[in-house]
């Protein structure tokens, strides 16, 4: 018995070593442009197949070092990235002393070279001399506001700093998902519970831009269009031109990206018939811009958790928000809609489905998206959350590649 758990990591190893050099066999046979879904999804298995490897080979007793040189890690980033010194560094490689990068920064040069240490141990920064360090490409995505250093500080800010506070929450609240828009780990571990989370950004101008700035690339990246057939939708505008019937309704839609993207691929949808809904600086904000794309949609102020107001449109809209809710209040956002719904409305949910058993990346969102009362969903989860606002899923059409999980749930009234 005792050799049982040894050829059983052996077995393991191997399957791993096998889908790791098929991985990298792909990667350098398939080349694609670097960035791209096809790029992603090669990078993805590689490092899937690695950490399968990295598994089969570490002993379980030593996990706890892993744990605590990421923290250590992301603790040393965030002081470099408040001291200002990845900003300090020089940009072309050259090296900079600890002496010097001190003066530039106003931190005591033993105190640097300390963190600065755990960046040159992780392969953050280089090290060329005893008190020489230069930039690295992983370095250089923290300097001069770059959105990829920030989506990293926001783990900081909405993951470690909150995770710690888990305990006390649960320990305050009971040990139950956080259910309203306030009293949530988040704004509990900032000390203002009474707060909603983005009630404590509004408070915060300068976090605030950094989570807009954050977020902007991944919601660029993350596909609207390509992924449901609005061609129906196109007939149903065809067979009755004259219909003044709002046709498409963004609920909480921003500024209008999802409609640009969804009437680019359908031309054929009136524009005249297409309604923005958001909160008030929301949709002064899009006002502003005057985008020509969307000149002719209709604008309306609304609060997505009260009555809908916009009764018997063909369709209801929702994009990546439900995420961001617990199920109650979820629940009662669609039930609001539900409840303006004609016999033939449709609503559209784009989101994720989170596979089950979840994969890491999910998981971690999940993980995160609780600490401002938010939530991952299974189908399961859906299906049940839907029907307690009367509602049911008609089709789910689900992305493609590193987009798989991202899906549009067709739901319609519950017979």
């Amino acid at each position: 018995m005792s050799g049982t758990p040894h050829r059983a990591g052996q077995e393991e190893l191997r399957i791993a070593q096998d889908k790791l050099a098929s991985a990298v066999a792909e990667f350098e046979a398939h080349t694609a442009p670097d960035g791209s879904d096809t790029d992603k999804a090669q990078r993805s298995a590689i490092i899937a197949a690695a950490n399968d490897i990295l598994a089969a080979v570490k002993n379980p007793a030593d996990q706890w070092m892993d744990v605590t040189a990421q923290t250590a890690l992301m603790a040393a980033n965030r002081l470099f990235w408040e001291w200002g010194a990845f900003d300090a560094m020089p940009r072309d490689g050259s090296a900079v002393s600890y002496k010097d990068l001190a003066v530039k920064v106003d931190v005591q040069a033993k105190l640097l070279s300390r963190v600065g240490g755990v960046l040159v141990s992780m392969g953050v920064l280089k090290q060329v001399d005893q008190d020489l360090i230069t930039h690295t490409p992983r370095s250089l995505i923290f300097a001069e506001d770059n959105p990829v250093g920030l989506v990293y500080n926001l783990a900081w800010e909405n993951g470690l700093v909150v995770y710690a506070q888990y305990p006390s929450y649960f320990e305050t609240y009971g040990r139950k998902e956080p259910e309203t828009l306030n009293h949530v780990p988040a704004t509990f571990a900032y000390g203002h519970p009474e707060w909603n989370y983005y009630e404590m950004l509004e408070k915060n101008p300068e976090r605030m831009h950094r989570f807009m700035r954050a977020m902007a690339p991944i919601e660029e990246r993350m596909p609207i269009s390509g992924i449901y057939d609005f061609g129906w939708a196109v007939t149903a505008a065809e067979a009755d031109p004259t219909s003044e019937r709002p046709l498409f309704v963004d609920v909480g839609g921003g500024r209008g990206h999802a409609i640009k993207a969804i009437r680019a691929e359908f031309p054929g949808l009136p524009i005249a018939r297409f309604v923005l809904q958001d909160r008030q600086e929301v949709i002064e904000a899009g006002k502003a811009l005057d985008d020509p794309d969307l000149r002719g949609i209709q604008r309306m102020v609304i609060d997505f958790h009260k009555s809908q107001p916009l009764q018997g449109a063909m369709i209801y809209w929702i994009r990546r928000c439900l995420h961001n809710y617990s199920d109650e209040v979820s629940t009662n956002v669609l039930r609001n809609i539900a409840d303006a719904m004609a016999p033939d409305s449709r609503v559209l949910l784009q989101e994720d489905i989170m596979e089950n058993p979840p994969n890491h990346m999910a998981t971690m969102l999940d993980f995160m998206m609780m600490g401002f009362g938010g939530k991952q969903r299974t189908l399961q989860t859906w299906e049940g959350m839907l029907a307690g606002a009367g509602l049911q899923i008609s089709s789910i059409s689900k992305g493609k590649g590193p987009w798989r999980s991202l899906a549009v749930l067709e739901c319609v009234k519950k017979v």
